[in-house]
């Protein structure tokens, strides 16, 4: 095993780039920056720090091309630290507040287990996300996989060919693009819901004195609202606007 540790006196910011092994994120309880790797071509990754800057990287062919061989990353950062990972196939986990992050992953599961300050974004081309309270926007993307996120304090946004989305409460605007996907959200209080979906029901709790203003356009499927009416009558601040196209597929609007 290879273990790298940095002394830091700023909010460090990281990139981190793998090929073929997962990725664990945690938390250092201190000042200091630690980076383990274990496996594959260890001794060749590029491991930099310049100033509150970490740089990992694997090694490099003399073709150009980075070599992607198996290797397990495990990084140690202090609180609120930001950054970006990459990997070609494995699991990344965060286990430690984070202030924004940015992750990418060809294939493997997305899972953060802690609180994201700022904004949080995700790609990945099989796999899953998931990930807790997310205090800025949320953008996610995937190929094939879900997502489920406890709550969003800005925008969610989700894009998905295959793949169901669960979440909590939204702050923020909403937009949702899949070709087969069912959507869940737990409680709507932002002022904008916008859903494309070829195949795929839409939930949303409403939660009470939003006045709704609902555009649905379906070749096969219905609107079951069950609001209650002291949940209309709101103002314009109050006002929710909800659009929802799809070819096949149900709305449901219910109190919270």
């Amino acid at each position: 095993m290879r273990r790298e540790v940095f002394t830091v006196s700023r909010t460090v910011t990281f990139e981190l780039v793998t090929g073929s092994g997962d990725v664990e994120v945690l938390a250092s309880g201190g000042d200091e920056v630690i980076v383990e790797l274990r496996g594959g071509p260890e001794t060749g990754y590029t491991v930099e720090m310049n100033g509150s800057d970490l740089v990992v990287r694997p090694p490099i062919k003399r073709s150009g091309k980075r070599r992607f061989a198996s290797t397990d990353v495990k990084l140690y950062v202090p609180d609120d630290a930001a950054g970006e990972i990459r990997v070609a196939s494995g699991d990344v986990i965060v286990g430690t507040e984070v202030g924004e992050l940015n992750v990418a992953s060809a294939s493997g599961d997305i899972r953060v287990n802690a609180t994201v300050l700022r904004d949080f974004f995700a790609k990945s081309a099989s796999g899953d996300v998931k990930t807790r309270r997310v205090g800025g926007h949320v953008f996610i993307a995937t190929a094939s996989g879900g997502a489920i996120i406890e709550d969003v304090g800005g925008d969610l946004t989700f894009n998905s060919a295959s793949g169901d989305l669960r979440a909590g409460a939204v702050a923020g605007m909403i937009e949702i693009k899949a070709v087969s996907a069912d959507v869940f959200i737990d409680a709507v209080s932002g002022h904008t819901v916008r859903a494309r979906t070829l195949s795929g029901d839409v939930r949303l709790g409403i939660p009470p004195g939003r006045t709704v203003d609902l555009d649905m356009q379906t070749l096969s499927g219905e609107v079951v609202n069950r609001l209650t009416k002291s949940d209309g009558g709101g103002d314009r601040k109050t006002s929710l606007a909800i659009s929802v196209k799809t070819v096949s597929g149900n709305l449901k609007l219910e109190s919270v």
